[in-house]
């Protein structure tokens, strides 16, 4: 079943409540906690109309997810940039959110789940998800600029590298900080991008 779409004002409204309402149920109590019949009550909706928006949690997941990069799109477009260089925006931003993601662990966990879930019917919207993502970077590495192809390339690089990061802290594989020397590796990738600003590099370059 595919999901309905809010259009109207009531509609965003409750729609969004139930964004709000499920992040709390999670950072509280983890995926488990998440029922939606409870959910429904929380966010002061019918059932039917939770349904209709979010036809199974991991819907709700997705949701999160998607409306959390699109925040933090509106907000690093309005920031100031932190540090001189790609490297330098990009590392800090990632280690601040990956801050936030520790702050919030039971959170975290279910929206990693989800967001390496590979059922079919999944596909679209995390790859809208990772297009949300992919969009606040690239606003940190070139901010009110479009990145160039090697550029995008190396940021996709480095977005696999902290998502790795992530799985394997909250797979208790690596301790956090050994995460955040991952992180700051992974963006080591981008310190070529200072040298030829806003070009592609010949596919020799390393």
């Amino acid at each position: 079943m595919t999901p309905a779409t809010p259009s109207t004002p009531a509609q965003h409204d409750r729609y969004e409540r139930v964004l709000q309402a499920a992040t709390a149920i999670l950072a509280l109590g983890g995926e488990e906690t998440l029922q939606m019949k409870d959910l429904a009550q929380r966010a002061d909706v019918s059932l039917a109309t939770l349904y209709r928006y979010f036809p199974a949690k991991d819907h709700v997941l997705l949701a999160i997810s998607a409306s959390r990069y699109e925040n933090a799109l509106r907000r690093v477009t309005s920031e100031r940039p932190r540090g001189a260089t790609v490297q330098e925006r990009v590392t800090s931003h990632l280690l601040r959110e990956f801050r936030a993601e520790q702050r919030d662990q039971q959170l975290t966990a279910a929206l990693t789940r989800v967001l390496t879930d590979t059922r079919p019917d999944y596909r679209q919207i995390i790859h809208q998800v990772r297009e949300h993502h992919m969009k606040v970077l690239q606003q940190v590495a070139v901010p009110g600029l479009t990145a160039s192809g090697e550029q995008y390339r190396r940021l996709e690089i480095v977005l696999d590298v902290f998502s790795a990061a992530t799985r394997r802290w909250l797979a208790g594989v690596s301790s956090a900080a050994e995460a955040r020397f991952e992180i700051r590796i992974g963006c080591h990738v981008l310190n070529v991008l200072d040298l030829f600003p806003g070009e592609d590099l010949p596919d020799d370059v390393v």
